[in-house]
């Protein structure tokens, strides 16, 4: 667990660190700008991951022979036209200039300057600003269209789905050059291009009719600093015919064996009055096999009583009009490969997450059981029953907790004036418990549950007696050995 926390302690420091010492990137918007004088302009700046580097503007004016520096937080004294805004602490800042000037025209450069303005750190990014003479276009908007283009304001006949489709829209002169675009039901088309070529600017969309197109609108809209306002041109209604776009639900049929699949076809089409046909595994399905039944003028197909055999077949629907044909497809799949799939991983994941839950379980152990086993050796050293022995243990090389038969220690001296401490004698097959100590500081009382034999110097009792609650047994002196009734080694006296 310990190991666990020093990764994701180390893994966030490591993302901290990284964080604070990413280099930053400049993104400066629009990288070229046209306008005329009297206009106001906005170049923008955008820093990621600034941390604590500062943002300057660094202006390379065509008419000045210096570069100059602008902090984005100082007042712009000598420049009242210009001036900041965004949040310059979220690495966001604006230059905007008013009433713009030929003498605006130049290089503005967004400049971030680490905090102990190393050069190696330094990031820029720039834009490049045209100021030129108002001139309005020459022109309006001009528009054409490819000839299959049908709208209600024209006659002929329909667009067909899936052909080629023309919009252009053209717009002579103009300084600055006129913005042009397309809209598809006021939504701009990403399919336009926009190019301006010897004086003339274009908006251009060149794409594939489909039923997106059906009952359409399509608008030119233009706009120019000459203009009092922006104009536009619309095509109404695009009168489109296309073959259905089909579609079954479900993609993929689950079901069990002796069950009912039910198959639903819709198709989106002009003319609307589709035809359908259903096959199963390549084969048309028809009224003769019992196992199927088409409802709802051919748009449901139903599957009696699925089999094994079934699973892993298709399901068609195509749907026809005056235009054409299409179709989709269903596969018929058996739950029980896909329940398996699923229960494998389950089973995966639950023995990854309990061999986690047991590593992680088997240190919370092993860190109880190092705590406890401190506790215990702590809380014994500081008791003063202990304490004496305790240090007796460790002068003699001994585990306090351990003592063997065979083993051997010697007695020093008798704490608290003399009076025994509680003890435990354990020889071999022979035990003899002290218990408490008596009034006399010379005996200790024993259990009389044991029996055995101990012996200090001359006193001892014997094997297999029996011992009462008054009996005693005398406190081995200073440098005796506690022996069994044959004389054999037989444990410790500590107090």
């Amino acid at each position: 667990m310990g190991g666990v926390i020093l990764l994701r302690i180390t893994g966030l420091f490591l993302f901290v660190f990284n964080s604070i010492n990413a280099a930053p990137s400049v993104v400066v918007t629009p990288s070229t700008l046209t306008t005329v004088a009297g206009e106001t302009v906005n170049i923008n700046c955008v820093v990621t991951e600034k941390g604590d580097y500062s943002i300057f503007w660094v202006l390379d004016l065509d008419l000045s022979s210096n570069n100059i520096v602008l902090a984005t937080t100082s007042s712009l004294t000598g420049y009242p036209r210009y001036s900041f805004t965004g949040n310059v602490a979220n690495g966001e800042s604006t230059l905007q200039i008013a009433n713009v000037e030929d003498g605006d025209m130049g290089t503005y450069s967004c400049m971030v300057t680490s905090p102990d303005n190393d050069a190696s750190k330094m990031v820029m990014a720039s834009s490049v600003l045209t100021v030129g003479v108002l001139e309005a276009p020459s022109s309006g908007l001009q528009v054409d269209k490819s000839a299959n283009l049908d709208f209600d304001t024209l006659t002929g006949g329909p667009s067909k789905g899936g052909e080629n489709a023309m919009l252009s829209c053209k717009v002579t002169g103009g300084q600055p050059p006129p913005t042009v675009e397309w809209l598809r039901n006021g939504e701009r088309m990403s399919e336009q291009t926009y190019a301006v070529d010897n004086g003339e600017t274009e908006a251009r969309v060149e794409w594939i009719l489909t039923h997106l197109d059906s009952h359409a609108n399509y608008t030119c809209r233009g706009d120019h600093p000459g203009w009092q306002k922006a104009q536009d041109f619309t095509y109404v209604d695009l009168n489109l015919v296309f073959s259905p776009v089909v579609s079954i639900a479900p993609a993929v049929q689950i079901i069990d064996v002796d069950q009912t699949a039910m198959f639903r076809c819709t198709a989106l089409a002009i003319p609307e009055d589709s035809t359908y046909i259903w096959y199963y595994n390549n084969d048309e399905v028809t009224s003769e096999n019992p196992r199927f039944n088409i409802t709802s003028s051919g748009t449901v197909l139903v599957l009696k009583l699925v089999t094994n055999s079934d699973y892993g077949s298709s399901v068609t629907c195509e749907a026809t009009n005056a235009e054409g044909s299409n179709n989709k497809t269903s596969i018929i799949q058996e739950p029980s490969k896909l329940i398996q799939r699923d229960i494998e991983l389950k089973y995966l994941l639950a023995i990854i997450v309990g061999v986690v839950g047991f590593i992680f379980l088997l240190a919370l152990i092993v860190s109880l059981c190092t705590w406890c086993t401190r506790s215990r050796r702590e809380r014994r050293k500081n008791d003063p029953n202990r304490r004496d022995s305790y240090n007796l243990a460790e002068r003699d090389g001994l585990n306090y907790d351990q003592f063997q038969g065979g083993a051997e220690s010697r007695v020093d001296d008798y704490p608290n004036g003399g009076t025994s401490n509680p003890a435990a004698v354990t020889t071999d097959n022979v035990e003899v418990n002290v218990v408490e100590p008596s009034a006399d500081p010379m005996y200790a009382s024993v259990d009389k549950s044991k029996k055995g034999s101990i012996r200090s110097g001359s006193s001892s009792i014997e094997d297999n007696t029996h011992l009462s609650d008054t009996d005693t047994v005398p406190v081995v002196a200073p440098d005796d050995v506690v022996t069994n009734g044959d004389n054999q080694t037989g444990g410790h006296v500590l107090y």
